[in-house]
């Protein structure tokens, strides 16, 4: 996990990767998405809350201030890159910071492509 401010994310379109660049991102792993909020000890971090995106169970992660403030956006990059194919990445944007456990909504899936019906 880590915090970073502008970073690079080559895969998201064009919108997002604009709005990746003006906010505080915080960079997770799939290792830090948890099914039950665990309890925070360390100063400098709080528990946050993220859609699944699908139709399992909402999901929680250790997020760090940074100068105070939680991080506007988080991004989950997953898979390998290879020649011409970035990787892909899930973009959860900060939704509701009320009291010390906020909300982060779904704005971005690469894993999603929709729905085929017959």
């Amino acid at each position: 996990m880590s915090h970073e401010h502008a970073p690079e994310y080559r895969s998201l379109p064009a919108p997002l990767l604009r709005s990746a660049q003006q906010e505080a991102v915080q960079r997770i792993t799939t290792a830090d998405l948890l099914a039950a909020p665990p309890r925070v000890t360390e100063s400098g971090h709080f528990i946050g809350r993220v859609e699944s995106g699908g139709l399992g169970s909402p999901r929680y992660f250790v997020g760090e201030y940074r100068d105070g403030r939680m991080p506007d956006a988080l991004v989950l990059e997953y898979g390998a890159s290879s020649a011409g194919k970035p990787s892909s990445a899930r973009v959860w944007s900060l939704a509701d910071h009320r009291g010390a456990s906020p909300d982060y909504r779904l704005v971005h899936d690469d894993s999603s492509r929709g729905y085929v019906t017959a």
